[in-house]
């Protein structure tokens, strides 16, 4: 299926360039996994034009419920959210080194995504 192009953006959301100078661009499972990312990293109301946008992932982090089944039960919620992914393929899960690994399918494609974030990233930059 074809979900659009967009500009590719590295970890630190930076612009990324092709050796000839051009721009690279995303689309497939790359595109889903960064507008994911994206989405997590934008506090829900943040975007004046969609105030549904985004995660509650600041929020989960304060919260005095079991901080890793908040995170991983928002981390699913965005991917879920999202109609490009296969709903029965989302799993997010805290490992034992601290990190938390979000994975998914994109409807139409074979791979499985996995997205990696730590604490630190949910906070202010991603890392997948």
């Amino acid at each position: 299926m074809d979900y659009g192009t967009d500009l590719y953006l590295d970890e630190n959301r930076d612009v990324v360039f092709t050796t000839d100078g051009d721009v690279q661009l995303a689309s497939g499972a790359r595109l889903v996994a960064q507008d994911i990312r994206e989405a997590l990293s934008i506090h829900v109301g943040a975007v004046a034009w969609d105030k549904e946008a985004g995660s509650t992932l600041l929020d989960q982090l304060n919260s005095e419920l079991d901080v890793d089944l908040t995170v991983c039960n928002e981390l699913e919620r965005v991917a879920l959210a999202d109609p490009r992914v296969d709903a029965s393929t989302v799993v997010a899960t805290r490992l034992e080194n601290g990190t938390f690994r979000l994975a998914f399918a994109v409807i139409g494609e074979l791979d499985e995504v996995q997205l990696l974030f730590d604490l630190e990233d949910l906070m202010g930059g991603l890392d997948g």
